[in-house]
């Protein structure tokens, strides 16, 4: 009988919301506490040929490509490579947009086109190689939460059983593959993403990644200012990406092209869904990942309305959040993706009470979060104690500086203020995950 008690205690301590944990908390001041930097900021030529533009870029970061190899052949299952590779065999089929930039990429860095490809699909594939215990990484999510049920009605990927955190395999779709121990230390592996209205009308938008990157892939983290040479010297854009990666995490519409300039942030929905049905959609539809659908749309407007219409269509990848500021009153909202189109548009509605901001973690808005992963109830207790009168930039950092909504996984701070062409990005670059 003792093994059975010792398994129920287990078992109770695994279902410990991670927020709860005091190793989580002390993580977080740990990493706060280490070193951060600023990413280095490079320019992308437009002008140029495809194959060209990022080859500056690139060159300077030639020697991390082993190490960045070895990251993915950690992550990604033998089962997914041949998919990956058929994709590298005609990239600019299945990046109609960008294929000529990740080819240009892949010879700049001495990389096989397959790398390029992980590098790039990475916000999809980064639970291939793990069960559906990633879905809420500090222990098994449980049977029958509200959020859980909210996610996947039949909790068929959500809802992981107390054996899959002992390391057991896991089937989906025909596929098996590994999965990984859980720690109580690990953390959610998510986003937060604000935007808030101040007393003035000033839209100040703020953002932590959690993605558990480890130290190189972090070291990989730029700005790179968007320039069309061909037409002015303007800057059109500044987005946050990592070297071999098309895509944004983080983007900034300067004024011009007919708008007073935007700002965006992605958060994952739901964990980003499924990865095997992600990698799929990319191949048999060609579809564009989250990430480039951000820059495309920075490239092609700098008003707030317009790029909340661009971000509302279009097929992508896989679901996902955007946030979105803009320069004017109320110019704020959380754009709600499916795969096809949007399917909610929440903004800013100063009337309302705490409609002064908005806060998205990984969860739809109308829906309760998961017990197991809420980050939202104490990030929104910290903007109501923060009040719209008191809301500035300095408030902001501290709010995304603050645990939960900082935590031992936030790899990328942002703080941005579109009005005044303000756009800060802290990396954090201190301890292994």
């Amino acid at each position: 009988m003792a093994w059975r008690l010792l398994l129920l205690l287990v078992a109770a301590r695994a279902a410990e919301p991670w927020t709860r944990a005091p190793a989580s908390v002390a993580g977080a001041a740990g990493k706060l506490a280490q070193p951060s930097v600023r990413p280095p900021v490079y320019t992308v030529d437009l002008a140029l040929p495809a194959e060209q533009r990022w080859a500056h870029i690139a060159e300077a970061y030639r020697s991390k490509v082993p190490d960045i190899v070895a990251y993915f052949e950690a992550v990604v299952p033998r089962w997914a490579m041949p998919l990956v590779e058929a994709v590298g065999a005609r990239m600019g089929g299945y990046f109609h947009l960008y294929g000529g930039e990740m080819a240009g990429l892949a010879e700049a860095l001495g990389a096989s086109p397959g790398l390029i490809v992980l590098m790039n699909l990475v916000y999809q594939l980064e639970g291939l190689g793990l069960n559906c215990s990633t879905w809420n990484v500090t222990g098994p999510t449980r049977k029958d939460d509200p959020g859980c049920v909210d996610v996947d009605p039949g909790q068929e990927w959500s809802y992981c059983h107390s054996a899959h955190a002992a390391g057991a395999m896991q089937s989906h779709d025909g596929f098996t593959y590994l999965s990984r121990k859980l720690d109580e230390a690990d953390g959610p592996g998510m986003c937060t993403s604000i935007v808030a209205q101040a007393t003035d009308g000033t839209i100040i938008h703020g953002r932590n990644l959690d993605w558990n990157l480890p130290a190189v892939m972090r070291s990989l983290v730029v700005d790179v200012d968007f320039v069309n040479t061909s037409k002015s010297a303007d800057t059109l854009f500044r987005m946050t990406t990592a070297v071999g990666f098309v895509g944004g995490f983080n983007g900034m519409a300067y004024r011009g092209r007919g708008g007073d300039g935007w700002s965006v942030t992605i958060d994952a929905r739901g964990k980003g869904g499924k990865p095997l049905d992600n990698l799929l959609q990319a191949l048999r539809v060609h579809s564009l990942t989250p990430c480039q659908h951000l820059r495309h749309v920075l490239e092609r407007t700098s008003d707030f309305e317009q790029g909340i219409s661009a971000l509302s269509t279009t097929p992508l990848i896989d679901e996902m959040y955007y946030i979105v500021a803009g320069t004017k009153a109320a110019e704020g909202a959380v754009v709600t993706r499916g795969r096809e189109k949007a399917v909610d548009v929440w903004r800013l509605n100063p009337s309302e009470p705490d409609g002064w901001f908005r806060l998205q973690t990984n969860y739809d808005h109308w829906n309760p979060v998961p017990a197991a992963d809420d980050r939202r109830n104490p990030g929104i207790a910290m903007m109501k104690a923060t009040g719209q009168a008191g809301l500035s930039t300095a408030s902001m950092w501290h709010v995304i500086t603050s645990f939960p909504v900082f935590n031992h996984h936030t790899d990328i701070s942002l703080i941005a203020m579109p009005q005044k062409q303000i756009f800060n990005v802290t990396v954090w670059m201190g301890g292994e995950h």
